[in-house]
């Protein structure tokens, strides 16, 4: 994209998100910006809003299986996805202009729309992992495979309670499954392939490349580790629908 286009990030951003395939841009929303998804999202996970249907809420796999009883709705969620179709609040975020405008810049485009959504709610002690993988491995029929995440912290991001890990550069090795990833886990996080990890403040916001290969630890804290992710792609992009 040329310079004189560019509506929020600098050049160097640009490059370095093209670069590492992730790029972390501090105190993006306001407190009271934050402070509405904080109660807004804790609502929704409650599952008594008439607007949001029981399929947009998951429970963490200790509460599905039953092993563990469900003492607290809300903690018990793993994460709430296909929000902002139905509600107001979360569609406010991933249409605010603060958020778009970067998406434009990394994307080099202003046809964008959003692809998803997903509040990951990692609550204190039953928050689980979630190991390395690529966002485009489950969205296999949309190319080009170049969409970008905009994962908004909700409550302060940290290396205790889970915040994101990545391995800078994988976006640019196309897609990895399987047998192939399973060639790398090892060496994840060592000298041959440094993980990158991104604590963030709330209101702060990382973005990354949907090949880029990422991860977060589970919640061993006592702090919650809410994050807002909105997936975004160019207006032209295509939809196989013979992939399956």
């Amino acid at each position: 994209m040329d310079k004189l286009t560019l509506r929020t990030l600098t050049e160097q951003q640009v490059t370095q998100f093209k670069l590492n395939g992730f790029l972390v841009v501090e105190d993006v929303l306001s407190a009271d910006e934050v402070e509405a998804l904080a109660v807004h999202g804790d609502r929704i996970a409650t599952g008594k809003l008439e607007h949001i249907p029981e399929t947009s809420i998951q429970l963490e796999h200790v509460f599905r299986n039953g092993s563990k009883p469900i003492t607290d709705q809300v903690l018990s969620v793993r994460k709430l996805f296909n929000l902002a179709v139905y509600d107001d609040v979360m569609w406010h975020h991933v249409t605010n202009p603060k958020v778009v405008d970067i998406i434009a810049d990394l994307l080099g485009a202003d046809d964008i729309k959003m692809y998803g959504d997903q509040l990951f709610m990692k609550s204190p002690e039953t928050g689980t992992a979630q190991p390395w993988h690529q966002d485009s491995a489950s969205w296999r029929d949309i190319f080009p495979m170049d969409l970008v995440t905009a994962w908004t912290s909700i409550d302060h991001a940290t290396a205790e309670n889970g915040c994101l890990n990545f391995i800078p550069g994988t976006h640019r090795w196309g897609m990895v499954r399987g047998n192939q990833l399973k060639q790398f886990l090892d060496d994840f996080g060592g000298n041959s392939w440094p993980a990158v990890g991104t604590p963030l403040r709330p209101g702060s916001i990382s973005f990354h490349h949907s090949l880029t290969l990422h991860m977060s630890n589970a919640n061993t804290s006592s702090k919650r580790r809410r994050g807002y992710a909105a997936h975004y792609m160019r207006a032209i992009s295509w939809r196989d629908e013979s992939v399956t």
